[in-house]
């Protein structure tokens, strides 16, 4: 089930990021900390600017197992569903929602994402085309974006 994430979420959501990074996104436990890190700054910076956010999590039996952060309603900053449920549909089903809910509230009439290297194809099969070349970034970072 898609819902809006709560405050009282954000524990269980570090943690669903946290695995997943160390899982599927770093090559060292140095990559991991800094994308850790700067993960949670995005959620610090939606705890101060919740109403230009899309934030949602997706939950079966009571467990977050998935979370998208778009910010301003145009820049999808997280996306991560737990190791162990990846390859499911949650990722699919939560970009769907996260692009039903921006698409009129977009300022810029898109959803971009940088997306790391390991998540491109995923995001081109939902309809996402390069938006530029890649950044040197742990993790890789590749500028993709969804045009309304």
């Amino acid at each position: 089930m898609i819902s809006n994430v709560q405050v009282a979420d954000l524990e269980e959501i570090r943690n669903v990021i946290a695995d997943a990074v160390q899982e599927n996104v770093a090559s060292s436990d140095d990559e991991a900390v800094f994308l850790i890190d700067d993960i949670d700054s995005s959620l610090s910076w939606w705890l101060k600017h919740k109403d230009s956010t899309q934030h949602l999590k997706f939950s079966q039996d009571g467990r977050i197992l998935g979370v998208i952060l778009i910010k301003k309603h145009w820049n999808l900053t997280n996306l991560f569903v737990h190791p162990s449920h990846q390859g499911k549909g949650i990722g699919r089903a939560l970009v769907l929602a996260g692009l039903e809910a921006c698409r009129d509230r977009s300022p810029k009439g898109k959803l971009q994402v940088n997306s790391s290297a390991n998540a491109v194809d995923f995001y081109k099969r939902l309809g996402f085309e390069r938006a530029g070349p890649e950044i040197d970034r742990p993790g890789g970072c590749v500028p993709l974006e969804y045009l309304f």
